[in-house]
């Protein structure tokens, strides 16, 4: 019996990464096409290589015909594209973008399906939207009139030409629905993945005799709430002095000079004996963080895409301190495995830092809670709902039908 062959259309990314692991695992073959060369507005310190599933096919301004010539001699089942507008899973600046609608039509010329994960979703909404565009690379002074008009465009054309939509949360749909008025069978729900990590031996203390760290982790930008964060540590330290802050991730290169601010924020706040700016890390650091973190703090301004940070702090079972937003309320919703604080205020984040460091009950029931849920929402779990769908659109579309061949 044939296996499904996917094609995965992405830069190097931990998600496609493991996604395409799951894939293995229920019998079917993945290949990424992944870029000729490393795109120059996104940060080249990423957490994996292209691996040896990959293959280099497009580059930033011809990936609409470079991925069809691919896809056309491969014949895959399926083309499943990664995307978001700026990111890991972007293809360039944000103009690049219009790329995609165009790979949409040429892919349904060539009768090849295709399912497009959109890993954010941004509001239309001109108040939100204009949050959005100050904080954006590219997109600051922008009129607001004008970025609206160009994410109605583009959304709309990647619903009317993808054959399936795939999100990470029922805001993300219901935003598609509501404000770009995708055609809700087209849309498909499936949580971000998260990697169990199995904890060989209870928490060491860090090396460097760090007092209860606090793990910021992800990408150093301004719509991620940084600069109330260390307000907020500013505060709970005049309350708990033994306590120190980490910040691991560095800033894309779209944002020059913004980690520098940090830094002169934090000394002006006297922290600087407090807090550690990581840069960059690799994988093994990352777990050794997250293992070592007493709780993992994501104060973002706003959240117009699922958090990858979130999956791994449950996959860790470590609690999470989050803004208090659409997104962050649906993920808490099963099971709470963490503490919500208005974003953009000092004085409740700070509290709640507090309550997490101070409160041993409180940050038992939640790590509790956060390793429950990271064991419901495994990477081989979303790998194959992932499939089910890939076989439901295959029927449905009256091309050719593959079986997996399970193992």
């Amino acid at each position: 019996m044939n296996r499904l062959l996917v094609a995965m259309v992405d830069d190097a990314s931990l998600y496609s990464k493991k996604l395409i692991e799951g894939y293995s695992q229920l019998g079917a073959r993945c290949v990424l096409y992944g870029p000729l060369s490393a795109i120059s507005s996104k940060s080249p310190k990423i957490m994996v290589g292209l691996g040896p599933e990959a293959v280099r096919v497009w580059s930033q301004n011809m990936f609409p015909f470079q991925v069809l010539k691919r896809a056309v001699r491969d014949k895959p089942d399926l083309v499943h594209v990664q995307f978001e507008f700026y990111g890991i899973h972007s293809y360039g600046p944000i103009y690049a973008s219009i790329g995609l609608p165009i790979l949409l039509i040429l892919l349904r010329v060539a009768r090849l399906r295709t399912l497009v994960t959109l890993h954010s979703v941004l509001p239309s909404t001109s108040g939100q939207l204009s949050q959005v565009r100050d904080t954006s690379p590219n997109a600051k002074g922008f009129p607001t009139v004008l970025l609206e008009a160009f994410l109605l465009l583009s959304y709309k054309l990647v619903g009317s030409f993808a054959n399936g939509i795939l999100v990470h949360a029922r805001v993300f749909k219901r935003r598609l629905i509501e404000q770009y008025h995708v055609r809700p069978s087209k849309i498909v729900v499936v949580p971000h993945g998260v990697d169990p990590w199995d904890r060989a031996s209870p928490k060491e203390q860090s090396s460097g005799s760090i007092q209860n760290p606090i793990l910021y982790f992800g990408v150093i930008s301004p719509r991620k709430g940084i600069e109330n964060l260390l307000r907020a540590f500013a505060l709970l330290t005049r309350r708990r002095p033994d306590c120190e802050l980490l910040l691991a991730g560095s800033s894309p290169p779209y944002y020059p000079g913004y980690e520098s601010k940090l830094r002169d924020r934090a000394l002006r706040l006297g922290l600087g004996q407090k807090i550690h700016f990581l840069g960059a890390v690799d994988n093994t650091l990352a777990h050794k963080l997250f293992e070592q973190a007493r709780f993992v703090i994501l104060p973002y301004s706003y959240n117009v895409s699922a958090s990858g940070v979130l999956s791994w702090a449950i996959g860790h079972g470590v609690p999470v301190i989050v803004s208090d937003n659409e997104y962050f309320r649906e993920e808490l919703s099963p099971r709470q495995f963490g503490l919500m604080v208005t974003p953009g205020k000092p004085e409740p984040l700070a509290k709640a830092m507090e309550s997490l460091l101070t409160e041993e009950k409180l940050h038992a029931s939640l790590s509790q809670s956060a390793r429950e849920a990271g064991l419901s929402r495994t990477w081989n779990t979303v790998a194959s709902e992932t499939m089910q769908y890939y076989q439901t659109m295959i029927s449905h579309n009256g091309f050719k039908t593959t079986a997996i061949a399970h193992h």
